[in-house]
């Protein structure tokens, strides 16, 4: 009797230490919020430094990070967003995405490059 309470004890001490670390560690991360990736590893380095427009408003560049080839990403708040790269002579087409705690929080975005008689940033 007295060894189950015991390992009763201490399946309750880490669930609740557990518990105290899932907190931590979306408090360390600024909750539980929303964000838009850009991913143009297709490309190779030629949309290194493109510019991102959230809705007509200039949110940032793209950029790569650590050996996995991770891309930046846009923290947002929950909404709509049409989301539009340029880089220098390649236009962009916008692509509308929506975050909800109904529908997602995180979105990835792959980028392209269509080549033709002008050059056309898509997003799928």
């Amino acid at each position: 009797m007295a060894a189950s309470l015991r390992a009763l004890r201490w399946r309750t001490g880490l669930v609740i230490v557990a518990a105290a670390c899932g907190a931590l560690w979306l408090w360390a991360r600024g909750g539980s919020g929303y964000l838009i990736q850009v991913d143009y590893s297709f490309t190779g380095d030629f949309l290194d430094g493109a510019e991102v427009f959230l809705n007509g408003e200039l949110a940032g560049t793209l950029e790569r990070y650590g050996k996995g080839q991770r891309v930046t990403g846009f923290e947002v708040e929950p909404g709509e967003y049409e989301v539009l790269v340029q880089k220098d002579r390649c236009e962009g087409e916008p692509k509308t995405v929506t975050l909800s705690p109904t529908e997602t929080r995180f979105v990835l975005l792959m980028a392209d490059i269509e080549d033709g008689y002008r050059c056309r940033v898509t997003l799928r």
